[in-house]
């Protein structure tokens, strides 16, 4: 059995409070094309905050029709279609928006999510999230990416992320899972990182011990890791005690029960 990352699922909304005063401020003059700009990217937002994705995207189509590269409208434009289901358009129009607008921080930001929900463009992501954070450092949701993408590539450089976390954020479990699986997976390179793979899970488990995924983890760190068959059986207890009532896990239960009559 393998160890689980317990993902945190959020929705990365963009805020684009400012979109409609900047669009309007790299348009030469205040004429009444300005003025609509202006009009249609607030609405686009406004619209947006409230739920109705079609018509924010509506607006954001009538100001690309006369401005395609205009890289807010394209912004705004990804978020609607990404909430729609349409995430080939997103995506598409987040690119653009990037590179319309390097300097952007959303921009770069916006295209370096929508790269990271597919794992086979983890390598792009990492890229374009790179210069998100570039433009703004320290960035906790660009450097939770970061991290995520870098540990799908094996790169060494997913704990430099997790480690540049605000302390408090590091400190939460689901974070700690990670790191856990970062020097587990580096176990043979130095006897200490197996030692830190478990400090790290045992403080993820300590701050939420009925989390399944993490007492999971727990169980099969002790079972084949530290050799602990009493301690892993225990935690397999639990983690099937926490889980009885859940169906979609019946498949992982399955595997646990079949494991524990082995140690027993």
């Amino acid at each position: 059995m393998k160890f689980y990352c317990n993902i945190v699922r959020k929705s990365f909304s963009i805020v684009l409070c400012t979109a409609a005063a900047l669009s309007a401020a790299v348009l030469c003059g205040c004429n009444d094309h300005a003025a609509d700009v202006d009009m249609q990217l607030k609405k686009a937002v406004e619209t947006g905050r409230l739920g109705a994705w079609q018509e924010s995207e509506k607006c954001a189509l009538s100001v690309l029709k006369h401005d395609p590269a205009n890289a807010y409208a394209l912004l705004l434009r990804s978020l609607a279609a990404e909430h729609l289901g349409k995430l080939d358009i997103a995506l598409a129009s987040a690119r653009q928006a990037s590179e319309n607008a390097p300097d952007y921080f959303p921009a770069q930001y916006s295209y370096g999510r929508l790269l990271a929900q597919n794992p086979e463009s983890s390598k792009a992501a990492v890229q374009v999230l790179e210069r998100a954070l570039k433009l703004r450092p320290g960035n906790r949701n660009t450097l939770l990416l970061l991290g995520q993408c870098a540990s799908r590539l094996n790169d060494d450089r997913a704990i430099e992320y997790y480690k540049a976390l605000p302390a408090a954020v590091q400190k939460q479990p689901e974070i700690q899972t990670r790191i856990a699986i970062y020097y587990l997976d580096r176990r043979d390179r130095d006897k200490a990182n197996l030692v830190l793979a478990y400090n790290a899970l045992r403080d993820a488990y300590q701050k939420k011990p009925d989390n399944p995924v993490i007492v999971l983890n727990m169980a099969l760190f002790l079972d084949h890791y530290a050799r602990n068959k009493a301690l892993a059986v225990g935690f397999y207890n639990r983690f099937l005690r926490l889980t009885e009532h859940n169906p979609e896990l019946n498949p992982t239960r399955a595997q646990v029960i079949a494991r524990k009559s082995q140690l027993l």
